[in-house]
């Protein structure tokens, strides 16, 4: 398994919430998913882009997706979402990789966060922890075959803002159910059918 990646996450003046298709998305790199056991492409593509914009504390994240079927059948938020379709992202802000934030969004954009303690003997999740003026933006576009979805994450969920010149941890995940089976998909592969291997997280490098 190679070292854990980084990403460059740049400040930008963007939009309070961009559209999907606004050209400010250009300005972040884009992130392939894998295979989160192989590291292989999977049947599906699936891109991500992070942005940050320290004037409105803000980040914001873009996923544009393959999909040819949904499942999902949660109607409320804070459900197990993570036991079906969903797309997903675990945020470290400190040094200790024991704890971290775990943030998913449904097709039908319901939403799931929750605050994780991974000390290596089972995982204990606060379901208390929230995210005040989280919001989300998804799209199953059926005819098309795709899955597009934009969230806005406030600075405010975190113990402290993001600084340039540091960096935090990360990793972004999928989960796709189908005829084909379930498909689990990582930026970062972790080696194993489980998205909480703390140590596959990449570098998320804050520029200025």
């Amino acid at each position: 398994m190679t070292e854990p990646g980084r990403y460059a996450c740049h400040n930008a003046s963007l939009p309070p919430f961009p559209l999907e298709t606004d050209a400010c998305w250009e300005r972040a790199p884009g992130g392939e998913l894998l295979d989160t056991v192989s590291g292989k492409r999977p049947f599906l593509a699936t891109e991500f882009r992070l942005l940050r914009d320290d004037a409105q504390q803000a980040f914001f994240l873009r996923f544009l997706a393959e999909d040819d079927e949904v499942h999902s059948i949660y109607r409320l938020d804070e459900e197990c979402l993570y036991r079906q379709d969903v797309l997903e992202i675990f945020v470290a802000e400190n040094d200790n990789l024991v704890h971290y934030k775990e943030i998913e969004v449904t097709p039908y954009d319901l939403r799931f966060t929750g605050a994780i303690e991974n000390a290596g003997a089972g995982l204990k999740i606060n379901l208390d922890w929230d995210i005040p003026g989280f919001r989300t933006r998804t799209r199953f576009y059926r005819e098309e075959n795709r899955l597009a979805s934009v969230w806005r994450i406030p600075y405010a969920a975190f113990d402290r803002p993001p600084s340039p010149g540091t960096s935090w941890r990360f990793n972004v995940y999928r989960i796709d159910h189908s005829r084909r089976g379930i498909e689990l998909m990582a930026w970062q592969a972790t080696g194993e059918p489980n998205f909480h291997v703390p140590a596959r997280f990449a570098f998320l490098d804050f520029m200025a």
